[in-house]
């Protein structure tokens, strides 16, 4: 019997200055969308979208976003997007003016004792896109009784259960979504002005990205670009 490929998942074509897809795989982008928001949208802003409309079942929610990086500086704008009270909380001071300028209501340093204890049971939502350097037991507390801590990137999880029943949380992830959400989110983008901040690199440098991405000095997504070929 034989096996139809119903998906693009083949590992060619990711250099390529053009690539022949599946139309059930592909997407008509907004007319005013840049291709390098797209790239970036239709990974990072359709797991964020995805996890938002899930779990925001109302405006007036108070949501914290645990990191300012890829993932968490677009989570700032969708979820003031989405009409949130946002709150974002990360372990570098120095990010605080660009958070609140992504759309943050306010910023707490992660590393500050004080103003995270100021914070406890504060937040009907954890939305978390950092992988390292995370207080678990701390971070918990800010919760009200029966939030969630919605998970989105993929840190190693350790804490006390006893807060976590007592309070009866809930911890979930959240993992992409599916064509109708991927349609849903380049509209949502669009109409809200969400976008990206994206650092383009020629092709030829793509050694350089990696190792930018991998001393996390990314700020916040590098896409790659194709140099213009000679006829």
């Amino acid at each position: 019997m034989e096996i139809e490929n119903n998906t693009v998942m083949v590992p060619y074509g990711g250099f390529s200055s053009s690539v022949i897809a599946d139309y059930r795989f592909v997407y008509p982008l907004p007319q005013a969308m840049p291709s390098e928001v797209a790239a970036v949208l239709m990974c990072v802003g359709l797991t964020i979208y995805s996890a938002l409309r899930t779990h925001v079942n109302s405006p007036e929610l108070k949501v914290a976003i645990v990191g300012v990086g890829g993932l968490g500086h677009l989570a700032i704008q969708f979820a003031h997007a989405f009409g949130c009270e946002v709150t974002a909380i990360s372990s570098s001071p120095s990010k605080k003016d660009q958070a609140l300028g992504f759309g943050a209501d306010y910023f707490i340093d992660s590393n500050d004792k004080v103003n995270m204890q100021k914070a406890d049971y504060a937040f009907d939502l954890l939305i978390c896109t950092a992988n390292a350097g995370i207080h678990w037991e701390t971070l918990l507390m800010t919760l009200k009784k029966k939030g969630k801590l919605i998970l989105l990137g993929f840190p190693d999880v350790a804490f006390n259960s006893t807060d976590l029943v007592a309070h009866e949380l809930k911890i979930t992830g959240s993992l992409i979504g599916n064509p109708p959400t991927m349609r849903s989110m380049l509209s949502f983008a669009q109409e809200h002005g969400i976008t990206p901040m994206v650092e383009l690199m020629p092709m030829s440098q793509v050694n350089e990205a990696i190792q930018k991405v991998k001393e996390n000095k990314a700020r916040y997504r590098i896409v790659l670009v194709n140099e213009a070929q000679s006829d």
